[in-house]
């Protein structure tokens, strides 16, 4: 069950298992159905005019932005830099960037809510205002991105919360672009507004240490359901190393290639997986259906990360105690 539907809670992200899909209904592209591109920003993707008018309400506060931006980059000193880094363009660089954070979207919240929760808490990270930077690499520059698996083109080497009218003081750039998103901002605090235990949203910025490109996100903030109290006060003598396993799992699924997933249920589970490609785009295949069935020698990247744990808690009970929230 979503954070929308239970009030409590972790949202556990999209559950759709393919990265190419309609941004309104989430259908996929398959052999005898292309998706098109929304023709104001030539980003998000549509199965039909009837899902882009439905979505259109929504859409219509980053479209003009993308579109600013798009075209602000789109010349040939720009794709010449994305070339040589192996992207076709700035466009195709866009296209890959977001289907990475759609890959990996469960792990990248798992980790600003324990950089939140080792940062005394959503309410100090709401006032003054934080904002959470991911510094990515790519993984092997130069080569082709443009046809490899999205989930594998980028890696997290760290992340850090930072005051952001700091960030916008040092950035005049960056403060046009951060107006620009008021719109987008103002939408989703408005859709959790009634939501008992939402405190604010945390803005996300992924910066690409090769080329001076970020892109923001915004992740819904929770305090923790008061009904978890007596949990929390029995985890406090292990609270850090608690906090320290889950932000390994998460960094590990995806620099080790096991993006992490949910998979509805009953029950649901966030389980770990490979994307593969199928009929033009990437699509996520679990790698078992729940955690006890594992054995190692399945998938070297989830060994190496599980011999990192320290806690002596089971990959599902730290997935269980962030996406309820108990440790904040």
């Amino acid at each position: 069950m979503s954070i929308e539907d239970s009030w409590e809670g972790l949202s556990v992200a999209n559950t759709y298992p393919s990265l190419r899909r309609c941004r309104e209904c989430g259908q996929t592209q398959d052999e005898g159905h292309r998706l098109q591109r929304c023709t104001g920003c030539f980003h998000v993707l549509y199965c039909s005019k009837s899902c882009q008018r439905k979505g259109w309400k929504t859409h219509k506060l980053t479209c003009r932005t993308n579109a600013t931006t798009l075209g602000e980059v789109s010349h040939s000193d720009w794709n010449v830099e994305m070339q040589n880094l192996g992207f076709e363009s700035f466009s195709n660089f866009c296209d890959v960037f977001q289907q990475w954070k759609d890959a990996h979207g469960w792990a990248l919240h798992m980790c600003a809510a324990v950089a939140v929760m080792q940062s005394s808490g959503v309410d100090a990270s709401q006032n003054p205002q934080k904002m959470l930077s991911f510094s990515l690499t790519l993984r092997r520059p130069g080569d082709l991105h443009s046809n490899r698996n999205p989930s594998l083109v980028f890696r997290v080497e760290d992340q850090h919360l930072i005051n952001l009218e700091e960030r916008l003081a040092r950035a005049p750039d960056f403060r046009a672009q951060w107006e620009l998103g008021a719109p987008a901002r103002a939408a989703q605090n408005a859709k959790y507004a009634t939501h008992p235990l939402f405190v604010g949203i945390l803005p996300t910025i992924c910066i690409l240490q090769e080329m001076p490109a970020a892109g923001v996100h915004y992740f819904p903030q929770f305090r923790s359901n008061p009904a978890m109290r007596p949990y929390a006060e029995k985890l406090a003598p292990v609270r850090d190393i608690v906090l320290k396993d889950i932000l390994h799992l998460g960094v590990g699924s995806i620099n080790a290639g096991f993006p992490l997933r949910c998979v509805l249920g009953p029950p649901e589970e966030v389980l770990p997986g490979r994307f593969v490609r199928s009929h033009g785009t990437w699509t996520w295949q679990q790698l078992f259906s729940d955690w006890s069935q594992y054995r190692r020698g399945q998938h070297r990247g989830l060994d190496e990360t599980l011999d990192g744990l320290r806690s002596g808690l089971p990959p599902s009970a730290l997935i269980d105690l962030i996406h309820s929230l108990v440790l904040s």
